[in-house]
C-alpha cells in the first residue's frame, strides 16, 4: 500500500479508474474448484491533498447489492503514490451476475464516503465455449424462431468487448478480428439456445466466443497447412480471458471433394491436437453435415456421403470428440439449416455437453450403425448402438427409403423392411447380393428427412457407410 499525495489537473478523471482485468458482461471461466480469480489494474486520481489514499474494491450480487462473501467485501488494493493500483479478487464462486465496485478511501474515512470509483456490471463465473467451423456454425437460419437473449448468456463480440449474447452471434460490426469477418451478414445459429440450455441445467453463466467463418475449409483451421482462422481463434480466446471449457464445430461442406476428403481426417486430428496444446484438453462437439439441395450429381453425392462417414469415424476413434445428427432438419436455402433446425442442433449439442462433458445422466448419443450383417443373399440386418428404447421409422414409401444398398452390380432395389429387435433394422432385397456390398444410411447429398430414430427422445441415427459382412 502506498501513501502520499497525488494531484493532477485532468478535469474528466477523478477517483478510481478500472483500466484492465474485467469488462461489463464478461464471463470468467471457472476452475476445477468451481471458482475464478479476477485481477484488476488501474489508476487513481484525486484533486485534493490527503495524507493517505487507498483503493478498495468489492464484489456484490447484481440482484440485491449484497457482498458475494466476507472475503470479497472491500478488499484493499496495492495502491502506489504514483497513481496506479492493483488488486486480486480470489475464489469468486461460480454464478452471478456480479458487480465490481471501487472506491478511493481517503485518510481512513468511512469507505461509503470515499471518492467515486469505476464499476463493472453483469459479470459471471461459469463456462466459455468457442464457436468454430463454417457458415452453418456461424448461423444462417432465415426463418423466425423463438430464441430470445437471456441474462447470464453472454458473448465476446467481434469488436473486442463482452456483451449480452444475441443473434446474430457473428455480427461483425467494428470487428477487431478481420480473418473471420464474412462478406455477408449471418443470422440465426444453433449456439444461443445451446448456451441457454447449459445455463438452465448447470446453474452457471455461459459465455460464447464466436470465431467461425462461412465457407472456410479445414485447411484454414489447420496449422502447417494454412491455419489463419486457427490463429485468429486463439487471439479471440486470449482477448476473451484466455481459458475456455469446450469447442463446438460445424464444418466440412467446403471439403467434400475427393481430393480434400483424402486429407480431412489427418488435418482434423492435427486441428484438435493443436487446439488442445494451445487451450487444454478440450472436448469438441461436432455436427454431422446436413443435406444440400442441388441438381443430381454422382460425384457430389459421393462427397457428402463420404464426409459424413469421415465425421462418424472421427467421433468413434478420437477421445472427447462427439457427433450429433442433423438428418431430420430442414433448410433455409440450398445448404443452410433453418432457424428451427438450429434450435434442435443447439439442444442436441447441449445434451451432448451435459452427458459427455459434464457427466450428467442424460441421453445424448445418437443411434449409430456398427454392423451390417448379411443374413442371406437377399437380407441384411443392421445393428445399432446407443438405442435406449427402440428404433422407429415412419416411412413406408420405397422412394423415400433412408438406406441405399450397393454391390458390384450397382444399386440393389429394396423390397421391404422391418425392425425385428429394438436395436436392429432388417432390409429385404428385391434381388440377391452380388460380390462386395455396402449399406449407406442417409444416402446422397440430399437424403430423406425421415430416418430411423430412437423412440426415446426421437434422436435420428447418424449417417453412415457400412460394409456388409
Amino acid at each position: 500500500m502506498g501513501t502520499g499525495v497525488y494531484q493532477v489537473n485532468k478535469k474528466d478523471e477523478l477517483g478510481v479508474l478500472i483500466e484492465t482485468g474485467a469488462q461489463d458482461w464478461q464471463i470468467f471461466q471457472r476452475g476445477a474448484d468451481d471458482t475464478a480469480t479476477i485481477t484488476l489494474f488501474g489508476r487513481w486520481v484525486t484533486a485534493e491533498n490527503y495524507t493517505k489514499a487507498v483503493v478498495v474494491v468489492r464484489l456484490v450480487r447484481e440482484a440485491d447489492g449484497e457482498a458475494v462473501s466476507r472475503s470479497l467485501q472491500w478488499v484493499r488494493a496495492t495502491t502506489r503514490k504514483t497513481g496506479t493500483w492493483k488488486v486480486t479478487l480470489p475464489q469468486i464462486p461460480a454464478g452471478g451476475l456480479y458487480r465490481i465496485e471501487s472506491v478511493l478511501q481517503l485518510s481512513d474515512a468511512p469507505v461509503e464516503w470515499g471518492q467515486r470509483g469505476d464499476m463493472v456490471h453483469h459479470l459471471g463465473v461459469g463456462d466459455l465455449w468457442v464457436i468454430t467451423g463454417q457458415s452453418n456454425s456461424e448461423g444462417h437460419g432465415k426463418s423466425p424462431a423463438p430464441d430470445a437473449p437471456e441474462l447470464g448468456v453472454h458473448m465476446f463480440h467481434a469488436r473486442g468487448e463482452w456483451t449480452l449474447a444475441t443473434h446474430p452471434l457473428g455480427d461483425s460490426t467494428e470487428s477487431q478480428y478481420l480473418p473471420n469477418r464474412l462478406g455477408s451478414n449471418p443470422s440465426h445459429s444453433p449456439w444461443l439456445v445451446f448456451a441457454k440450455t447449459l445455463r438452465a441445467e448447470l446453474g452457471v453463466p455461459i459465455g460464447l466466443v464466436p470465431a467461425a467463418l462461412g465457407g472456410s475449409p479445414l485447411s484454414a483451421w489447420t496449422r502447417g497447412v494454412n491455419g489463419l482462422l486457427f490463429d485468429n481463434m486463439l487471439r479471440y480466446v486470449e482477448d476473451a480471458g484466455g481459458v475456455v471449457r469446450g469447442v463446438v464445430w460445424y464444418q466440412g461442406e467446403s471439403d467434400v471433394s475427393a481430393e480434400l476428403r483424402k486429407v480431412y481426417a489427418r488435418n482434423f486430428k492435427r486441428f484438435v491436437t493443436d487446439l488442445r496444446k494451445s487451450l487444454g484438453n478440450l472436448p469438441v462437439i461436432m455436427t454431422q453435415l446436413n443435406r444440400v439441395v442441388s441438381p443430381p450429381d454422382v460425384l457430389a453425392d459421393a462427397g457428402w456421403e463420404g464426409m459424413r462417414e469421415i465425421q462418424r469415424q472421427l467421433s468413434r476413434t478420437m477421445r472427447h470428440v462427439f457427433l450429433l445428427s442433423t438428418m431430420d432438419l430442414a433448410l433455409s436455402d440450398g445448404i443452410h439449416t433453418n432457424s428451427l433446425g438450429n434450435v434442435a442442433i443447439g439442444q442436441r449439442a447441449a445434451s451432448i455437453a451435459l452427458g459427455g462433458v459434464y457427466g450428467r445422466d442424460v441421453k445424448f448419443q445418437h443411434p449409430n450403425c456398427v454392423l451390417a450383417k448379411k443374413k442371406s443373399a437377399r437380407k441384411i440386418e443392421l445393428h445399432f448402438e446407443h438405442v435406449d428404447e427402440r428404433l422407429h421409422l415412419d416411412n413406408m414409401i420405397p422412394a423415400e427409403f433412408p438406406f441405399a444398398v450397393r454391390d458390384t452390380a450397382g444399386d440393389v432395389p429394396v423390397e421391404s423392411w422391418s425392425i425385428p429387435k429394438p436395436d436392429r433394422f432388417e432390409i429385404r432385397l428385391a434381388r440377391p447380393l452380388q460380390g462386395r456390398a455396402i449399406v449407406v444410411g442417409a444416402p446422397t447429398a440430399a437424403p430423406p428427412a425421415l430416418v430411423p430414430q430412437d423412440i426415446s427422445g426421437y434422436r435420428p441415427m447418424l449417417a453412415f457407410t457400412q460394409k456388409v459382412e
